[in-house]
């Protein structure tokens, strides 16, 4: 099994936790080979990360994040991400020194690994070139990016690809045509080209390999009402992938912040935090809430609506708003 992960320094304790979690939960595979995309990792985290390998028998490649100045040819909107992310979309050359990587499972670092990803691995792709979850997303947000709102919008927090066909494909050329064609305006980042040139091509997987936050705080009926997506899982999805989860992955919501942070109320929090105290970050106190005092306002506000009230007034914000505030300061 080939799994990649990318972070910078901030991130490198994120990452290391769900690196221990992929590979305690994974002993029973014969091979596990990490490949991390590194950023800025500071000498002592880049050993720390080292150790965790070491204890489970694995190997773990260090690869530097590439030049991105060629690779996306231009300028593009970085918003809150870091250079880093776009590696995803570059694998011909993240990975041109390892020919031997065939296939790749890609795993963001903000996640935990709860159980085992050997069927995930060894899945059939169909003849199609990856998998992934979807993402419950409104029709604003795809056609920014030539979907229709009938298309499937993959989460990119985690996928499955076959790497000799991304190769000979040249999907890197791909994706820097689709970042040039659409004038570097990417809502979100490498997600949207992601979805750009691979989106038509990929298998549905069920939400276990990809279980974000908005999994465990909606119903399937809430997040549609809350997303004003056409395309969503079932109630019945939801709930059996909720009772067989693979990848919790800690995505960002004004309900909750993130498990490394004062205050996570999620149900796998406590879980994160017994993976943590494995690792050699044990110790290391959780961080502060660091939103702007506009966000917190904004949050408190929301939350005194009622309930339903404010699944409609969050949807309307996040479906209709959000985008179109977006191509209007991007058409400037």
């Amino acid at each position: 099994m080939n799994v990649m992960y990318l972070c910078n320094d901030s991130y490198a304790m994120i990452a290391g936790v769900s690196v221990y979690s992929l590979l305690d939960n994974n002993l029973d595979v014969d091979e596990i080979n990490i490949f991390l995309v590194t950023e800025d990792i500071e000498s002592d985290n880049l050993k720390k990360l080292q150790e965790i390998a070491e204890l489970f028998h694995r190997n773990i490649f260090f690869i530097p994040k590439p030049d991105m100045a060629d690779l996306l040819g231009g300028h593009v909107e970085m918003h809150w991400w870091i250079e880093n992310v776009f590696s995803r979309i570059f694998l011909g050359e993240v990975l041109k020194c390892y020919e031997s990587v065939h296939r790749l499972l890609y795993i963001d670092c903000d996640t935990l690994v709860v159980g085992s990803l050997g069927d995930l691995w060894e899945m059939d792709l169909q003849g199609r070139i990856g998998a992934g979850v979807c993402e419950a997303m409104g029709d604003l947000h795809k056609k920014a990016i030539g979907l229709s709102k009938d298309d499937n919008y993959f989460n990119a927090g985690m996928f499955l690809i076959d790497v000799d066909r991304w190769r000979l494909e040249n999907r890197d050329e791909q994706a820097k045509e689709f970042i040039k064609c659409v004038r570097g305006r990417l809502e979100y980042a490498d997600e949207s080209v992601l979805n750009g040139i691979l989106g038509k091509e990929m298998v549905r997987l069920s939400p276990k390999y990809n279980l974000t936050s908005l999994s465990f705080y909606f119903t399937a009926k809430e997040l549609t009402t809350y997303r004003k997506s056409y395309i969503n899982y079932t109630e019945k999805e939801r709930q059996d992938a909720l009772g067989d989860a693979r990848i919790v992955h800690f995505t960002s919501t004004y309900l909750d912040v993130r498990p490394w942070v004062e205050g996570c109320r999620h149900p796998f929090a406590e879980r994160w935090h017994e993976f943590k105290d494995k690792t050699p970050w044990k110790g290391q106190p959780l961080r502060k809430d660091n939103r702007n005092l506009k966000k917190r306002i904004v949050r408190k506000l929301v939350m005194c609506l009622p309930s339903g009230l404010r699944l409609h007034v969050t949807g309307i914000m996040h479906a209709y708003v959000k985008p179109l505030k977006y191509m209007i300061k991007m058409n400037r």
